[in-house]
């Protein structure tokens, strides 16, 4: 599909799926679009976070797309109307529709989290993970559980993400920053990058 179907589609309540790495999607993708990489454990979080009433657009590398399509197929998701046709390089006239998630480290955190409005931070690994240890003051909403939750979490302040590898923060920061969570006020904490 062209930029100009894939945002017809978009207008009728299309599920935008981008499937490459989490920091090139961070680095800039389609407004309003869930990245689940395809590396990782795909086919278990687009079983979980996907409807299975609505169509899919699938933005991917080229090259990558009909591998993306035929993994949602065997899972269920038949429903894919298609691919955006060259990719993110699609968007190279259109900077009005891309955006961007900042990444944050450790060492940064830990400074921006003695200062006054200091973001909240959300540790989307599940409960059992959770007890086994947490940053104190972390709020914990399982990744399954955080479209449902995420109007509760407050606009005013900056979001940070985290689990234990990375995969699922960044599904977590596409899911907020679709719930209105944008505009550079998402951050994703990488476990590789925590100190303790």
């Amino acid at each position: 599909l062209n930029l100009a179907q894939v945002l017809q589609w978009t207008d009728s309540g299309v599920q935008l799926l981008d499937v490459r790495d989490a920091i090139d999607f961070e680095g800039a993708h389609l407004a309003g679009t869930l990245n689940i990489a395809i590396q990782g454990k795909y086919a278990t979080w687009c079983g979980t976070m996907l409807s299975q009433d609505k169509p899919i657009v699938v933005i991917a590398d080229s090259g990558r797309e009909e591998e993306a399509i035929v993994r949602l197929a065997r899972i269920g998701f038949d429903n894919v109307v298609g691919y955006l046709n060259g990719g993110m390089d699609s968007l190279q006239d259109r900077p009005d529709l891309v955006k961007q998630i900042d990444r944050i480290t450790a060492v940064a955190l830990a400074e921006k989290w003695t200062t006054s409005g200091s973001p909240v931070i959300v540790d989307v690994r599940s409960e059992t993970e959770w007890a086994a240890g947490h940053i104190p003051g972390s709020l914990n909403i399982p990744l399954n559980h955080l479209r449902e939750r995420a109007s509760a979490l407050a606009h005013d302040h900056t979001v940070v993400v985290h689990c234990e590898g990375g995969y699922r923060s960044a599904i977590a920061a596409s899911l907020l920053a679709q719930a209105g969570h944008g505009d550079g006020r998402v951050g994703q904490l990488r476990a590789a990058q925590r100190t303790s």
